[in-house]
């Protein structure tokens, strides 16, 4: 994915089709999630109409309510309706008169310092230094070392031995297991890899004789023991996994990487942290369905990223979140981004996240937020929740802590949070030619959300997930086939300042992982010999072969006599 196609979808708002229905909408993220309720009487959602002292904070910004006259020794301020294009933003600034309303100043902001004592942030030093020049596979294994491959194998082989000490049948694959060694481990996953390039209807496709399906994934591994290998496959002990651990079975890889993925790359300014979804149709009890995504069943995880869409953060979410007196999203959020507060940085959310009490924590913490902002959240000003706009107004309240609270008519209403801005309009050029004004808040959270957005749209080229029942697989390879090596991906270029495409950077990772080609096409006819029998003679190597990659049955029908 090139410069261009992701500035494309980051300012894809800027069209004719933004909040359309139809068309994309950077804000259309209202994912359904189970856990949350629209609920007027809910003490977490719930709107507050009482009145409170912390809504009397909020500074009002709209002329077009009716403001109680004060004495005329304290006649107040009240700015005209200023105009630009085609937009209209309205200000007023209300004094204190005793105890009928308390306004604050509209201009009041926080003074937010980003890195302060000038620390460094990005990627590595060491890694310059040392990956300069260096191959995609260089840079996958800063992930994906001899550690990870060192477990996955232990894992596996302790996995079968397991399966083979418990009934099976006879004829099983099982019976012939071999221990795999960390050789044939990269090779298996150099295969699933493959896989995502050239997708074929179903794994024995690979291995089918049919011209349309020709492939050359059987010069390095044979379909019973891919099959085998695919089966076995396991990242933990299942013997240790304590009751009620529901993530066991990948904790343990998903946290070393994770803390591989940190030691590499530093957040600048800008954060984001946002829901992706793993798809899984299987039978699995945390399972999420979230209407609004492109696969709506699945294993939900929340993903935190920074500058070129890189991942610094990725929890599964199992549906045990919930705290007393705390929201799950904002448990979620501060949990997340822990290890980068209190150094001025600026974190973008979507409305499932962004409420008003996150925004006080975050900003207790040096960290400002951004975000849009469901109409149902406490402590939501109702001057600005319930006004009428018309297109290209704006109405904005602002709170003594800083916290901007801003309604814009587009095409439909948008209703943002954040703790850095002011309601200013910026002029810019739409795809045609015309000038449209949008608050900045709004180009800024276009900018800001779309890291994830970009991160889970460079993995979906080639991803090598299949459909599977075993969902702590699809979990594993997604961290180990797709985000480590998007991960790379942005590593590799930013080090040897190019611009690679994931296809190309797929493609030699896995040259560099998958062993060197068994040669059947020059076998020795000498190497054949027949077995005589009662009943019938064949090709003794052949049939083996084919009893390999095919089976007992396929074998006994092709192999020529």
């Amino acid at each position: 994915m090139n410069p261009d196609e992701i500035n494309e979808v980051l300012d894809y708002s800027d069209d004719d089709n933004f909040g359309s229905d139809d068309g994309f909408s950077v804000f259309d993220d209202t994912d359904d999630d189970p856990d949350f309720r629209i609920d007027l009487d809910d003490s977490t959602h719930s709107v507050n109409n009482s009145g409170s002292d912390f809504e009397s904070n909020f500074n009002l910004l709209d002329s077009n309510e009716e403001t109680p006259q004060p004495p005329a020794s304290s006649t107040p301020t009240i700015q005209t309706p200023v105009f630009q294009g085609s937009n209209i933003r309205v200000t007023s600034t209300v004094h204190d008169y005793g105890n009928n309303i308390i306004w604050s100043d509209i201009m009041q902001s926080n003074n937010l310092v980003y890195n302060p004592t000038g620390q460094v942030v990005g990627i590595n030093p060491d890694l310059i230094e040392c990956l300069t020049n260096g191959s995609p596979y260089d840079f996958y294994s800063l992930f994906v070392d001899d550690t990870i491959i060192d477990m996955l194998v232990l894992e596996t082989n302790r996995y079968a031995s397991q399966l083979i000490s418990t009934p099976h049948k006879s004829k099983s694959r099982l019976t012939r297991w071999e221990n795999v060694t960390k050789k044939e481990m990269l090779t298996f996953l150099g295969i699933c890899m493959w896989m995502g390039l050239t997708t074929f209807p179903s794994i024995a496709s690979y291995w089918s004789k049919k011209k349309m399906y020709q492939s050359s994934i059987p010069q390095y591994m044979c379909r019973n023991r891919f099959e085998l290998l695919l089966r076995t496959f396991h990242c933990s002990n299942n013997v240790e996994c304590p009751k009620g651990d529901r993530l066991f079975k990948v904790r343990d890889l998903i946290d070393s990487l994770i803390d591989k993925y940190k030691c590499a790359m530093i957040p600048e300014e800008h954060m984001c942290i946002d829901e992706s979804i793993i798809p899984f149709v299987g039978r699995l009890s945390f399972r999420q369905y979230i209407k609004n995504k492109h696969h709506r069943y699945g294993i939900k995880i929340f993903k935190l990223c920074i500058q070129d869409a890189y991942t610094i953060g990725f929890r599964v979410y199992t549906g045990r979140e919930a705290e007393p007196g705390v929201e799950v999203s904002t448990k979620i959020v501060m949990e997340m981004s822990e290890e980068y507060l209190d150094f001025g940085r600026t974190l973008y959310t979507d409305n499932w996240y962004t409420s008003i009490n996150l925004a006080h924590k975050l900003l207790s913490r040096s960290t400002n937020l951004v975000g849009t902002l469901r109409a149902n959240r406490k402590h939501n000003p109702q001057d600005v929740v319930k006004h009428k706009l018309k297109k290209g107004e704006i109405v904005a309240q602002k709170s003594n802590t800083g916290i901007l609270i801003l309604k814009w008519k587009d095409k439909r209403d948008v209703l943002m949070l954040s703790t850095k801005h002011e309601d200013n309009i910026r002029q810019i050029q739409t795809k045609i030619g015309t000038e449209v004004g949008k608050p900045e808040v709004v180009l800024d959270y276009n900018r800001g959300k779309g890291l994830v957005d970009v991160s889970d749209l460079r993995s979906s080229y080639h991803t090598p997930l299949r459909q599977s029942m075993k969902w702590y697989r699809k979990v594993a390879f997604e961290v180990l086939l797709n985000t480590s090596v998007i991960n790379a991906l942005i590593l590799y270029n930013k080090v040897n300042n190019c611009n690679m495409s994931v296809t190309e950077f797929r493609e030699s990772i896995i040259l560099s992982m998958i062993d060197k080609p068994v040669d059947t096409e020059n076998d020795n006819l000498e190497m054949h010999s027949i077995v005589e029998k009662t009943t019938r003679n064949r090709c003794a190597i052949c049939y083996q072969k084919l009893v390999l990659e095919e089976g007992r049955a396929y074998a006994q029908s092709k192999t020529k006599k």
